[in-house]
């Protein structure tokens, strides 16, 4: 929501911003397949699923920061970009794995739960921050920063997610995936 003002801050009239959205989501489209391909694996072999659910937090916390420093166009376009790139390429792959320790109810349950109403909750909340920012006029670009200890909490989670699984979380990708089969 905080790019979507900073965007109008630039004056882009309707159709000009419809052409620079879809223009991200072709970059992020090209890019998470390639990702997805040759990274993720990597990834999360080296890292781990602690610190690939802790660096969601902490990126998005990053990134409501610099918007509300440095609110430029060039920033909310690479913001976009790698956020959305590492949610599709990355943190979507984990919460996969850590879906699959759970039991099959429990799985789809939780699944949906969090891919739907916590992701929506994120944009009503998101909406919610720049309707109080106008009500109570404070400049909409320092908004982001109420949201950024909240984006930090999703790191939190993360850890504690990640220590929910971590005893049965497999030593190694490919492995997992062949078991898997």
């Amino acid at each position: 929501m905080a790019a979507i003002d900073i965007v109008d801050q630039w004056g882009l009239e309707g159709s000009e911003r419809i052409r620079l959205f879809g223009s991200i989501e072709q970059m992020v489209t090209l890019l998470t397949l390639p990702t997805q391909l040759f990274l993720t694996a990597i990834l999360i072999n080296r890292l781990g699923v602690k610190k690939i659910l802790f660096a969601y937090g902490v990126f998005l916390s990053l990134v409501f920061c610099a918007y509300a420093f440095h609110p430029t166009m060039g920033l909310v376009i690479s913001c976009i970009v790698f956020l959305r790139v590492f949610e599709y390429g990355l943190n979507k792959p984990i919460r996969e794995i850590v879906f699959s320790q759970l039991p099959r109810n429990d799985r789809y349950k939780s699944s949906v739960f969090i891919d739907t109403f916590i992701s929506r909750l994120g944009n009503v909340s998101g909406s919610g921050f720049i309707l109080l920012a106008k009500l109570i006029g404070i400049g909409y670009v320092y908004m982001p920063l109420a949201a950024a200890p909240l984006a930090a909490l999703l790191s939190v989670f993360g850890i504690k997610v990640a220590n929910e699984v971590e005893g049965k979380e497999p030593v190694r990708v490919m492995q997992y995936q062949a078991e898997k089969r």
